[in-house]
């Protein structure tokens, strides 16, 4: 039963990473203009100048990378969602994310780490709070702000 369970859910989750890819601009078109999920290829030559093999291979893992404008900050510079996607967002989802946009950061890229998923444990809603994480839950979007705020903070290319 337990194995079932676990290939339920590992299913659940590959069909929200399509989804969130597949519908970039639904999901993400409010606070950003002109979102667009974007494959790590078109980034490669660039990733590949400033990366180690190691951060390569662990950004390869990424679910969802999204490109966009703030919407309701027109003087900001073009932003990069790093987004771990899950059925149930948890505090390694929200670590997985921070990680990940860090990685592309070296890169020179203005990253904002994000989770997504259907429902999120209070400890990964506590972690995104804390660690300043753009939340979307079941479409509904927490920390958005602050995540925002802390990526412009740091120097974006």
């Amino acid at each position: 039963m337990a194995r079932l369970e676990a290939r339920q859910n590992k299913m659940l989750g590959e069909q929200l990473e399509r989804r969130y890819r597949d519908r970039a601009y639904s999901y993400f078109g409010y606070i950003l203009r002109k979102a667009r999920a974007v494959s790590l290829y078109d980034l490669e030559p660039v990733l590949e100048e400033h990366l180690s093999q190691e951060e390569m291979e662990d950004l390869l893992l990424l679910d969802v990378l999204v490109h966009g404008y703030p919407r309701h900050h027109p003087d900001a510079p073009e932003v990069w969602l790093a987004i771990e996607v899950s059925s149930v967002v948890d505090r390694n989802d929200v670590q997985r994310a921070q990680r990940r946009a860090a990685i592309l950061r070296k890169a020179g890229y203005c990253v904002i780490p994000a989770v997504a998923g259907e429902n999120v444990t209070r400890g990964g809603e506590d972690e995104a709070r804390n660690r300043s994480v753009f939340l979307m839950r079941d479409g509904h979007r927490q920390f958005w702000e602050e995540a925002l705020a802390q990526a412009l903070s740091c120097t974006c290319n």
